[in-house]
Protein backbone atom coordinates (compact mmCIF):
# COMPACT_ATOMS: atom_id res chain seq x y z
CA UNK A 1 0.00 0.00 0.00
CA UNK A 2 1.35 3.42 -0.86
CA UNK A 3 2.53 5.53 2.06
CA UNK A 4 0.18 8.34 2.82
CA UNK A 5 1.43 11.87 3.13
CA UNK A 6 0.63 11.92 6.82
CA UNK A 7 2.59 8.73 7.38
CA UNK A 8 5.47 10.21 5.44
CA UNK A 9 5.46 13.34 7.59
CA UNK A 10 5.32 11.27 10.74
CA UNK A 11 8.22 9.08 9.60
CA UNK A 12 10.25 12.12 8.60
CA UNK A 13 9.51 13.79 11.91
CA UNK A 14 10.59 10.66 13.77
CA UNK A 15 13.84 10.51 11.81
CA UNK A 16 14.56 14.17 12.44
CA UNK A 17 13.81 13.70 16.14
CA UNK A 18 16.08 10.65 16.24
CA UNK A 19 18.85 12.56 14.49
CA UNK A 20 18.39 15.44 16.94
CA UNK A 21 18.57 13.06 19.93
CA UNK A 22 21.68 11.43 18.46
CA UNK A 23 23.31 14.84 17.93
CA UNK A 24 22.40 15.91 21.45
CA UNK A 25 23.88 12.69 22.81
CA UNK A 26 27.09 13.27 20.86
CA UNK A 27 27.19 16.88 22.07
CA UNK A 28 26.66 15.69 25.64
CA UNK A 29 29.45 13.16 25.30
CA UNK A 30 31.76 15.79 23.77
CA UNK A 31 30.84 18.25 26.52
CA UNK A 32 31.51 15.59 29.14
CA UNK A 33 34.89 14.80 27.60
CA UNK A 34 35.71 18.52 27.46
CA UNK A 35 34.70 18.90 31.11
CA UNK A 36 36.87 15.94 32.09
CA UNK A 37 39.76 17.37 30.07
CA UNK A 38 39.30 20.76 31.72
CA UNK A 39 39.24 19.17 35.17
CA UNK A 40 42.31 17.11 34.35
CA UNK A 41 44.05 20.23 33.07
CA UNK A 42 43.09 22.12 36.23
CA UNK A 43 44.42 19.25 38.37
CA UNK A 44 47.64 19.21 36.35
CA UNK A 45 48.05 22.97 36.81
CA UNK A 46 47.38 22.72 40.53
CA UNK A 47 49.84 19.81 40.83
CA UNK A 48 52.44 21.78 38.88
CA UNK A 49 51.92 24.79 41.15
CA UNK A 50 52.17 22.55 44.22
CA UNK A 51 55.40 20.98 43.02
CA UNK A 52 56.81 24.38 42.03
CA UNK A 53 56.04 25.77 45.47
CA UNK A 54 57.52 22.66 47.09
CA UNK A 55 60.69 23.00 45.02
CA UNK A 56 60.84 26.70 45.91
CA UNK A 57 60.53 25.83 49.62
CA UNK A 58 63.20 23.14 49.26
CA UNK A 59 65.49 25.58 47.46
CA UNK A 60 64.91 28.22 50.12
CA UNK A 61 65.62 25.67 52.86
CA UNK A 62 68.78 24.49 51.09
CA UNK A 63 69.90 28.12 50.71
CA UNK A 64 69.20 28.79 54.39
CA UNK A 65 71.18 25.70 55.44
CA UNK A 66 74.04 26.68 53.15
CA UNK A 67 74.15 30.19 54.62
CA UNK A 68 74.13 28.75 58.13
CA UNK A 69 76.91 26.32 57.18
CA UNK A 70 78.97 29.10 55.60
CA UNK A 71 78.49 31.40 58.59
CA UNK A 72 79.36 28.61 61.01
CA UNK A 73 82.43 27.71 58.94
CA UNK A 74 83.49 31.35 58.92
CA UNK A 75 83.03 31.58 62.70
CA UNK A 76 85.15 28.48 63.15
CA UNK A 77 87.85 29.79 60.81
CA UNK A 78 87.87 33.13 62.64
CA UNK A 79 88.18 31.28 65.95
CA UNK A 80 91.01 29.12 64.62
CA UNK A 81 92.80 32.16 63.17
CA UNK A 82 92.40 33.99 66.46
CA UNK A 83 93.75 31.05 68.39
CA UNK A 84 96.58 30.52 65.93
CA UNK A 85 97.36 34.21 66.10
CA UNK A 86 97.57 33.90 69.86
CA UNK A 87 99.82 30.85 69.55
CA UNK A 88 102.05 32.63 67.04
CA UNK A 89 102.27 35.67 69.30
CA UNK A 90 103.26 33.50 72.26
CA UNK A 91 105.86 31.66 70.18
CA UNK A 92 107.18 34.98 68.91
CA UNK A 93 107.47 36.28 72.47
CA UNK A 94 109.27 33.09 73.52
CA UNK A 95 111.75 33.51 70.66
CA UNK A 96 112.38 37.16 71.49
CA UNK A 97 112.84 36.38 75.18
CA UNK A 98 115.28 33.56 74.42
CA UNK A 99 117.57 35.67 72.25
CA UNK A 100 117.23 38.77 74.42
CA UNK A 101 118.38 36.86 77.49
CA UNK A 102 121.22 35.04 75.71
CA UNK A 103 122.60 37.51 73.21
CA UNK A 104 125.25 38.95 75.54
CA UNK A 105 126.73 35.53 76.21
CA UNK A 106 126.45 34.53 72.56
CA UNK A 107 128.38 37.61 71.36
CA UNK A 108 131.21 37.16 73.89
CA UNK A 109 132.55 34.41 71.67
CA UNK A 110 133.51 37.15 69.20
CA UNK A 111 135.06 39.44 71.87
CA UNK A 112 132.00 41.66 71.78
CA UNK A 113 131.15 42.61 75.36
CA UNK A 114 127.72 44.25 75.35
CA UNK A 115 126.60 46.45 78.23
CA UNK A 116 122.88 46.75 77.54
CA UNK A 117 120.20 44.84 75.69
CA UNK A 118 117.14 46.75 74.53
CA UNK A 119 113.88 45.05 73.63
CA UNK A 120 111.33 46.30 71.09
CA UNK A 121 112.88 49.65 70.31
CA UNK A 122 110.30 51.67 68.41
CA UNK A 123 110.60 54.75 66.23
CA UNK A 124 107.13 55.92 65.09
CA UNK A 125 106.83 55.98 61.32
CA UNK A 126 110.27 54.45 60.83
CA UNK A 127 110.47 51.00 62.35
CA UNK A 128 110.56 48.62 65.30
CA UNK A 129 113.57 46.56 66.35
CA UNK A 130 113.21 43.39 68.39
CA UNK A 131 116.59 43.15 70.15
CA UNK A 132 119.42 45.66 70.21
CA UNK A 133 122.60 44.87 72.16
CA UNK A 134 124.97 47.80 72.71
CA UNK A 135 128.22 48.83 74.36
CA UNK A 136 130.06 52.13 74.17
CA UNK A 137 130.87 51.88 70.46
CA UNK A 138 128.95 48.98 68.95
CA UNK A 139 125.34 47.93 68.45
CA UNK A 140 123.99 44.64 67.18
CA UNK A 141 120.47 44.97 65.81
CA UNK A 142 118.63 41.66 65.61
CA UNK A 143 115.30 40.80 64.02
CA UNK A 144 113.68 37.83 65.79
CA UNK A 145 111.16 35.39 64.32
CA UNK A 146 109.63 32.16 65.50
CA UNK A 147 109.91 30.67 62.00
CA UNK A 148 111.92 32.60 59.46
CA UNK A 149 110.46 33.25 56.00
CA UNK A 150 112.31 34.29 52.87
CA UNK A 151 110.76 37.77 52.75
CA UNK A 152 111.73 38.35 56.43
CA UNK A 153 115.39 38.23 55.43
CA UNK A 154 115.08 40.67 52.53
CA UNK A 155 112.83 43.06 54.44
CA UNK A 156 115.28 43.32 57.33
CA UNK A 157 118.38 43.57 55.14
CA UNK A 158 117.01 46.05 52.60
CA UNK A 159 114.59 48.17 54.66
CA UNK A 160 114.74 47.85 58.43
CA UNK A 161 118.47 47.70 59.11
CA UNK A 162 119.43 50.64 56.82
CA UNK A 163 116.91 52.84 58.67
CA UNK A 164 118.26 52.10 62.14
CA UNK A 165 120.55 55.12 62.52
CA UNK A 166 117.86 57.38 61.10
CA UNK A 167 115.41 56.00 63.65
CA UNK A 168 117.89 56.30 66.53
CA UNK A 169 120.41 59.07 65.83
CA UNK A 170 122.06 58.48 69.24
CA UNK A 171 123.80 55.54 67.55
CA UNK A 172 125.10 57.61 64.63
CA UNK A 173 128.75 57.16 65.62
CA UNK A 174 128.39 53.48 66.56
CA UNK A 175 129.44 50.50 64.51
CA UNK A 176 126.06 48.94 63.83
CA UNK A 177 125.83 45.26 62.92
CA UNK A 178 122.75 43.39 61.84
CA UNK A 179 121.51 39.92 62.67
CA UNK A 180 118.58 37.57 62.25
CA UNK A 181 117.45 35.05 64.83
CA UNK A 182 114.79 32.34 64.70
CA UNK A 183 113.77 29.19 66.51
CA UNK A 184 113.15 27.58 63.11
CA UNK A 185 115.67 28.30 60.38
CA UNK A 186 116.89 26.18 57.47
CA UNK A 187 120.54 25.63 56.60
CA UNK A 188 119.97 27.47 53.33
CA UNK A 189 118.64 30.48 55.22
CA UNK A 190 121.64 30.45 57.57
CA UNK A 191 123.96 30.48 54.55
CA UNK A 192 122.01 33.29 52.88
CA UNK A 193 122.01 35.44 56.02
CA UNK A 194 125.74 34.96 56.62
CA UNK A 195 126.48 35.79 52.98
CA UNK A 196 124.72 39.13 53.48
CA UNK A 197 127.13 39.96 56.29
CA UNK A 198 124.59 39.45 59.07
CA UNK A 199 124.90 37.56 62.35
CA UNK A 200 122.92 34.33 62.55
CA UNK A 201 121.25 33.47 65.86
CA UNK A 202 119.74 30.04 66.40
CA UNK A 203 118.70 27.87 69.31
CA UNK A 204 121.12 25.13 70.30
CA UNK A 205 120.15 21.67 71.42
CA UNK A 206 120.63 22.79 75.01
CA UNK A 207 117.99 25.49 74.49
CA UNK A 208 120.57 28.31 74.63
CA UNK A 209 120.92 30.87 71.87
CA UNK A 210 123.93 30.46 69.61
CA UNK A 211 125.43 33.13 67.35
CA UNK A 212 127.41 32.78 64.13
CA UNK A 213 129.49 35.67 62.91
CA UNK A 214 129.70 36.25 59.14
CA UNK A 215 133.12 36.21 57.50
CA UNK A 216 132.71 39.79 56.37
CA UNK A 217 130.20 41.54 58.66
CA UNK A 218 128.24 44.43 57.24
CA UNK A 219 128.77 47.57 59.33
CA UNK A 220 126.58 50.66 59.12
Amino acid sequence: MAESFLDYLKRLTDEIYAMQKSSEARIDRLTERMDRSREEFDRSCKEFDRRSQERAREAAEADRRFREYREESQRRMDDINQRMGGVNNVQGEIAEDLFRRNIKEALKEFDMDMDEVYHNLKAPGVGEYDVVAVNGSEAVVVEIKNKLKANDIRKFYEIQLPRFKTAFPQFTNYKVYGGLGALVMSNEQETEIAAMGLFVLTQGQDGIARAKKPKIPIIL
